[in-house]
């Protein structure tokens, strides 16, 4: 990840930026445009695992999705979730040009190289600021996947655990399955 510009970027300057062709794509956070670059083959397939997972598991009620662009804030913030999960009603509500002020109830990010402590929490608090309900870390080294709640101590899952989803009631996520070989 690298920042691009030294002052504060408002969001009017934000969507002036160039659209990137090799595959990174800009971010806003708190101000500053980061560029992210590109996710790696183990990152793409455990997204990609989450969001039929949870789409499936939802049985209708919503839908999951990789890459998901969102704006927790009216200004300063454009974030990407590595998976987003978003009932029906706020999935209607996506069918627009304008990015809408809003944040996913659950957003998970898959750790990366790229993906420093800092970064990881200023996501958290912005998406937490946004109404964003669950916040998981699934970090594929340590298979363990670190669960946030408004308000509420971090949980961390082991292999052996499952994983309660708030937003999804009665879904639980075996943890071995995301790092089974």
């Amino acid at each position: 990840m690298s920042t691009v510009g030294t002052a504060l970027t408002t969001w009017e300057e934000f969507l002036q930026l160039p659209d990137e062709e090799d595959g990174t794509h800009y971010e806003l956070q708190d101000g500053e445009v980061v560029v992210v670059p590109p996710p790696k083959p183990i990152h793409i397939y455990i997204q990609r695992l989450l969001v039929e997972w949870l789409t499936a598991q939802a049985q209708g009620r919503g839908h999951a999705h990789a890459e998901f662009p969102y704006r927790p804030a009216t200004s300063l913030q454009f974030w990407y979730a590595d998976v987003a999960y978003l009932p029906n009603e706020d999935w209607r509500a996506m069918r627009t040009d304008e990015y809408p002020v809003y944040a996913p109830p659950l957003v998970i990010e898959v750790l990366s190289p790229s993906n420093r402590p800092e970064k990881i929490q200023r996501q958290r608090v912005a998406a937490f600021s946004g109404g964003t309900r669950e916040f998981w870390v699934v970090d594929p080294i340590g298979r363990i996947v670190e669960v946030s709640l408004p308000g509420n101590a971090s949980r961390i899952y082991g292999a052996q655990e499952s994983v309660p989803v708030a937003v999804v009631p009665g879904v639980f996520l075996p943890v071995r399955m995301i790092f089974e070989d």
